[in-house]
């Protein structure tokens, strides 16, 4: 899908392997294979992202692409709530690592794995805060899940969050934070359907949403 510079796919499948590995021989992270893991591989070509713009002008338009080719029957749309923007209104979370993966993508490309579920029923600050109690891997690194490793994830598998028995779970972007905090980024299923929603995360004044469908990841990469 031209997500992942010049990568062919033996070597793709021989990094992803590896990770896999690494994870299994982890005794903090192995249970991790137990539950849905899905492979990307991203570049970077710019020395300065606007994350907002990466995701309005790259990211969405490569999902709704793989996503409609799939469904046709179905639909893929971006609700931006309260009239809020992307572009030059997204930055990263400070505790979430993020910016490891982000710097490694603009030097080589970069193999990971997203764990969609990882971190599911905790609120966005919760998931957050989580991250500066999670050790490190040996032999890979960690972050939070963020806009940029879901998006091309889904990209690549655009059946991800079809499901006829079950309802499937929110994915929050929690690495990326809007300058209004009261908005969370996410993808999710609506019917058939596939969207993406700026949206606000408050239930109450003062009280942020939590719920079993609230599903933060963890990816594990390298370059």
């Amino acid at each position: 899908a031209g997500l992942s510079g010049s990568i062919t796919l033996p070597r793709f499948k021989e990094k992803a392997d590896a990770i896999l590995n690494t994870i299994k021989q982890d005794s903090n992270y192995s249970n991790l294979l137990n539950g849905v893991h899905i492979p990307f591989a991203i570049s970077i070509q710019e020395n300065e992202i606007d994350l907002g713009r990466n995701l309005e002008d790259s990211l969405l338009p490569k999902l709704k692409e793989s996503f409609s080719s799939s469904f046709p029957e179905c639909h893929f749309r971006a609700v931006l709530q309260s009239d809020s923007a992307l572009i030059d209104h997204i930055s990263l979370c400070n505790d979430s690592r993020y910016h490891v993966l982000v710097d490694a993508a603009k030097t080589a490309t970069v193999v990971g794995w997203y764990f969609p579920q990882a971190i599911q029923e905790f609120d966005i600050d919760s998931q957050r805060r989580q991250m500066n109690e999670l050790p490190m891997i040996d032999g890979a690194d960690l972050c939070l899940s963020g806009g940029i490793d879901i998006c091309t994830a889904v990209t690549g598998t655009p059946s991800l969050l079809i499901n006829e028995e079950a309802y499937p779970p929110i994915l929050c972007m929690s690495a990326y934070q809007h300058e209004d905090p009261r908005m969370v980024l996410l993808l999710k299923s609506y019917g058939p359907h596939l969207e993406f929603w700026c949206m606000s995360q408050m239930l109450s004044k003062g009280i942020t949403q939590v719920s079993e469908q609230w599903a933060g990841g963890l990816t594990v990469f390298s370059k």
